[in-house]
């Protein structure tokens, strides 16, 4: 299955006609999933951790009636974990893997602690992934315009034959099949996962913020350097997207623009790097470090955190979108 792209055609909700599909998690994925499947005719309970979560009362707002996360997956014929990857093998073996029905299916939104064993399923349950590639709130919004948002979904286990048609199933229900979903691997979903946030947001938000800063360094205007450093990208980018880069940059842009990006363009991209973090991510050096990270509190996160908050360009933005708006 690995690359081929499945479509509406090729599932069959009916497959859990009758069958009880347990939430796990009522955050950013699985509050605005769970409204899709709910729309799509799939029979849900929704499992979270404590009554006292904002979560609890969301649900109950959205016309659920939660429980807890054993009573959930003990009810359930597949469970769909949507919790973020760092408390999830504790939660797991708190709450999951004992009340895994035999041939049952265990469903995850991102392979990371399933690739590095953190956690390990048994060996009777079917084991599938499926990831909308969005937020949760675009995944929704898009369902609700009758279109969906591409996925990727991949099959570990497989012990009742039917686990692919059982996870192709769950991506229509939220209307991934609508557009498409390609089937990867466990690792693929993973560690491309990671090595996207870390090379392709993380590099065009440092771009940013170095064109800004280096802009208002040289004495232009803050508003204008904001402007050239965030605004501008936005107008082009859904551009690139629906048409191709070489046709945005051959035949939508000004021959300007067109020598500016062929020439100078690859000297601010330093390839090495690139590779570099590739190949970390994929000897699991990424996983570990966050994992450590994460178990420590994240101290260096918090640091950023307020460094990033108290910047110049933070400010300039929060007065740029009151005073201009979407303009």
């Amino acid at each position: 299955m690995e690359n081929t792209i499945f479509l509406d055609k090729d599932a069959d909700l009916n497959v859990l006609k009758n069958k009880k599909v347990a939430i796990i998690g009522y955050g950013i994925q699985g509050r605005p999933q769970a409204l899709c499947m709910r729309d799509s005719g799939l029979d849900l309970v929704i499992g979270i951790g404590s009554k006292t979560r904002p979560s609890w009362a969301a649900a109950v707002e959205d016309g659920f009636q939660p429980m807890s996360i054993g009573e959930a997956t003990a009810a359930a014929d597949l469970t769909y974990i949507l919790l973020a990857d760092p408390p999830q093998p504790e939660l797991y073996y708190q709450s999951i893997h004992d009340n895994l029905k035999p041939n049952s299916t265990l469903a995850f939104c991102h392979g990371f602690n399933v690739l590095y064993g953190a956690i390990k399923p048994p060996e009777n349950v079917n084991v599938v992934l499926f990831v909308p590639n969005g937020p949760g709130h675009t995944v929704r919004q898009k369902y609700l315009d009758g279109s969906g948002i591409y996925g990727a979904i991949s099959v570990e286990q497989d012990v009742t034959g039917n686990a692919l048609d059982m996870v192709l199933a769950l991506a229509k229900s939220v209307g991934s099949l609508r557009v498409g979903s390609v089937g990867v691997t466990f690792q693929q979903e993973t560690e491309g996962d990671n090595f996207e946030e870390q090379v392709l947001y993380g590099g065009v938000i440092h771009l940013m913020k170095a064109t800004f800063d280096t802009m208002v360094a040289g004495g232009y205007p803050p508003h204008f350097a904001y402007a050239k450093a965030i605004r501008s990208l936005r107008t082009v980018v859904d551009v690139m997207d629906s048409t191709g880069i070489e046709e945005y940059i051959s035949r939508r842009s000004s021959r300007t623009c067109e020598f500016a990006v062929r020439t100078s363009g690859p000297r601010v991209v330093n390839y090495d790097e690139v590779q570099n973090i590739f190949d970390e991510t994929e000897r699991g050096e990424f996983a570990a470090n966050w994992m450590q990270e994460w178990a420590l509190g994240m101290p260096r996160l918090h640091r950023m955190r307020r460094t990033g908050a108290n910047s110049q360009m933070e400010q300039t933005g929060k007065e740029w979108r009151e005073k201009f708006g979407e303009g």
